[in-house]
């Protein structure tokens, strides 16, 4: 336990009453207190329809995140095909990918992909040629 010394005790005596002071402290009576106005309700019909609005976009943005990750899954599947009848399946995979993808609106992801598509009707291409 810490003892604080070197300050006297309070005494009764030495309490002296507050000053009273000129003017007190009031709220303004000419406005007085308003009534609160009606609550609004927390969904409005205007974020309602952004709400909508911003779920079309992420929900697009997911579906096309959704498709590239199928696409990068059927090139590295057909990157690490070693057996010829694979190749071809996993070629004829990418290529159904890339023909039923939805183009970018990017130019250059649309070339990306229209070289993919290419790359992978040439594999399928010299599958047939080998048979």
């Amino acid at each position: 336990m810490v003892r604080i010394t070197g300050l006297p005790p309070i005494r009764p005596k030495d309490l002296r009453p507050a000053k009273a002071t000129r003017a007190r402290f009031s709220v303004p009576s000419d406005e007085g207190s308003r009534a609160t106005g009606a609550l609004q309700p927390l969904t409005s019909v205007d974020m309602l329809l952004a709400i909508a609005a911003v779920d079309e976009e992420a929900e697009r943005r997911r579906q096309m995140a959704a498709a590239a990750t199928a696409g990068l899954d059927a090139l590295e599947a057909l990157d690490q095909a070693a057996d010829p009848e694979d190749r071809q399946e996993k070629a004829q995979a990418v290529a159904e990918w890339a023909g039923k993808a939805e183009p970018p609106s990017d130019p250059d992801l649309a070339r990306l992909q229209t070289q993919i598509e290419l790359r992978a009707l040439i594999e399928i291409a010299k599958f047939e040629r080998d048979r």
